[in-house]
C-alpha cells in the first residue's frame, strides 16, 4: 500500500475521489461529474452524509460530510468509509480530497490512518480470503509542507503497524503458538541493520529466576518465550525506553478455569505484546523514533495440565518477591511481573510501558471507550493521555494509594495476585502488583482489555483485534 501527497485529485476510471466537505460547504467539482442539479437535493447538510456520483466516462465521486470543525476522528472515519466504498467499487487507487477543509497536519494524518486501516479482512485463516483492492492512497489538498508530508507519512505507517498487531492477534493459538510468534518477530526485524531480536526459551528463563513466568507456563505443552526486541536510532538518542507486552497466545484460566461461553475470545489474550509487535513493526518500516526502544514480548499459554499450578501454590519472581497464586486465572500480572524485571534490571530503562488485556474489571470501570492507565510518574501519564487523544486511542487514569498496595500484601509470601474477596478495584489490583517489580523507573501501565478486540463501530475497524495501544506508544516516542 502506498501512501503519496498529489497537488490535486484527477479522477478516473481506476481511482474512487472523495471529496470530504464540512456542514454547509458546497463541493468543487470538474465538468465532467454530473450536474448539481440531478443529486444537490439528495446530498444532506448534516455531518455523516454521503453520496455517490457516477460519471459518464466510468469516474466516481464520493461526498462524505464532517463537522463544520472537523477533529481528527472525524476526517478517520470520513477516510475509512471512502476506503470501503472503494473497496466495493473494486478501485486500485483512493484519493482523499480535503482541499475544502483547514490546511491542518492532523487532519492529514488522520485520513491517512483511516483510509490505511479500513478494508481489513480478519478472516485470516479463509480459503477464499478477501484482498484489498486499493493498492494507493493520494490526499489532495492538503498542501506541500514538510509537517503535512511527516504527519502523513506518519499516519500510513502507524496504519500499517496496526494492521500487523490485529493479523497476529486474529490468528488462533493452534498456528501463533509462543515459538511462532518468536519467530515473527525474528523475521520483522531481519536485516535491519538498527533493529534485533533476542529470544529467551523455558531453561533461560528458568537460569534468570523467573518462576512467576514459569509457573503459568507449567500447564501447557507449548514451551514459553521471551523476545526482546530492539532498535536502535540514527542520531544521538534522546533515552533508552522499555516497552512490554503481555503475550499470553491463549488463556483457559489454568486450574482457576474460565466458563466455556466466549473462552475462544482467549486468544486475544496477546493483544499487549501484538501491540510491541506492531509498533517494531514500524520501526522497521521507516518509524525514525529518536528513543533506543526495547520491546519485550512475554510469550505464554495458560493451561489447566497435569503440571498447571495450583491456586495456593507460591512462586518466586526474578526480584526475588515470593507470590501465592490465589487464582491461576489472574496469570497476566504473574507473567508480566518476570517480563518487567527483565526490563528494569537487564534493560535498565530510563521509563518502562507496559501494555496489557489484564482484567475484565476495566470494561466494567470504562466500557469499550478507553484503556485504564496507572502509575509512577504523572508526567508520563499525562503525556500518554495526550496521546491517546490524538490518536483517538483514550486511556483514563486510574489511582494508586497506599490502601491499594495494603491489600496485595500475602499471608503466607510478600504479594497475592488478586485482592481479597469483595474488596472490588480489580484494575487497580493488576496495577499495583506490577508496580513491585518495576525497580522504582518511571513507569506506566497500560490495561487495553476494554479497547484490544470490542468497542463502538468505526469504519476503520473490523471484526477481531484492533491493534490496541499501536498508534498510541507511536505518538508517545516520536520525540
Amino acid at each position: 500500500m502506498r501512501t503519496v501527497i498529489v497537488p490535486s485529485a484527477a479522477p478516473s476510471r481506476t481511482e474512487l475521489t472523495a471529496v470530504v466537505l464540512p456542514e454547509g460547504a458546497r463541493p468543487s467539482l470538474p465538468a465532467t461529474a454530473p450536474d448539481p442539479a440531478s443529486w444537490k437535493a439528495d446530498f444532506g447538510k448534516e455531518k455523516g452524509a454521503s453520496l455517490l456520483l457516477r460519471g459518464n466516462r466510468g469516474q466516481r465521486w464520493l461526498l462524505l460530510r464532517v463537522p463544520r470543525k472537523p477533529a481528527p476522528a472525524d476526517l478517520r472515519e470520513a477516510a475509512g468509509k471512502a476506503r470501503l466504498e472503494a473497496e466495493r467499487l473494486e478501485r486500485s487507487s483512493l484519493c482523499l480530497d480535503l482541499s475544502a477543509l483547514a490546511n491542518d497536519p492532523a487532519l492529514a494524518r488522520a485520513a491517512a490512518e483511516g483510509a490505511g486501516m479500513a478494508g481489513y479482512d480478519p478472516g485470516v485463516m479463509k480459503k477464499e480470503r478477501k484482498k484489498a483492492k486499493v493498492r494507493r492512497i493520494a490526499l489532495a489538498g492538503v498542501g506541500r509542507s514538510r509537517a503535512v508530508a511527516a504527519e502523513v507519512r506518519l499516519g500510513a505507517l502507524g496504519a500499517a503497524a496496526n494492521l500487523a498487531a490485529r493479523e497476529v492477534a486474529n490468528l488462533p493459538s493452534n498456528v501463533l503458538t509462543p515459538k511462532e510468534f518468536a519467530r515473527r518477530a525474528r523475521a520483522l526485524v531481519r536485516n535491519k541493520p538498527r533493529l534485533s531480536c533476542r529470544v529467551f526459551g523455558e531453561k533461560a528463563m528458568a537460569a534468570m529466576k523467573m518462576g512467576s513466568l514459569l509457573g503459568v507456563a507449567r500447564g501447557s505443552k507449548k514451551e514459553a518465550q521471551l523476545v526482546h526486541l530492539s532498535y536502535m536510532p540514527k542520531g544521538r538518542s534522546k533515552g533508552k525506553v522499555a516497552v512490554v507486552g503481555k503475550g499470553l497466545i491463549f488463556d483457559s484460566g489454568g486450574i482457576s478455569l474460565k466458563p466455556s461461553a466466549n473462552m475462544d475470545q482467549m486468544k486475544f489474550d496477546m493483544c499487549g505484546a501484538a501491540a510491541v509487535y506492531g509498533l517494531f513493526h514500524a520501526l522497521a518500516n521507516g518509524f525514525d523514533c529518536p528513543y533506543e526502544v526495547h520491546g519485550v514480548m512475554a510469550c505464554v499459554e495458560n493451561m489447566p495440565g497435569g503440571n498447571a499450578q495450583n491456586p495456593g501454590d507460591i512462586v518466586q519472581a526474578m526480584n526475588g518477591k515470593t507470590i501465592e497464586v490465589l487464582n491461576t486465572d489472574a496469570e497476566g500480572r504473574l507473567v508480566l511481573a518476570d517480563a518487567l524485571c527483565y526490563a528494569a534490571r537487564k534493560i535498565k530503562p530510563d521509563r518502562i510501558y507496559d501494555l496489557a488485556t489484564l482484567t475484565g474489571a476495566c470494561i466494567i470501570a470504562l466500557g469499550h471507550t478507553a484503556a485504564a492507565v496507572l502509575g509512577n510518574d504523572q508526567k508520563l501519564i499525562d503525556a500518554l493521555r495526550g496521546a491517546g487523544d490524538a490518536t483517538g486511542e483514550r486511556v483514563w487514569q486510574l489511582p494508586i494509594w497506599d490502601v491499594h498496595r495494603d491489600l496485595i500484601k500475602g499471608r503466607y509470601a510478600d504479594l497475592q495476585n488478586i485482592y481479597p474477596a469483595g474488596q472490588g478495584a480489580g484494575t487497580i489490583a493488576g496495577g499495583v502488583f506490577l508496580e513491585n517489580f518495576v525497580d522504582d523507573l518511571p513507569w506506566v501501565h497500560i490495561d487495553i482489555a476494554s479497547t484490544a478486540w470490542e468497542g463502538p463501530e468505526a469504519s476503520y475497524y473490523s471484526a477481531g483485534g484492533r491493534g490496541t495501544g499501536v498508534r498510541l506508544m507511536i505518538e508517545v516516542l516520536r520525540g
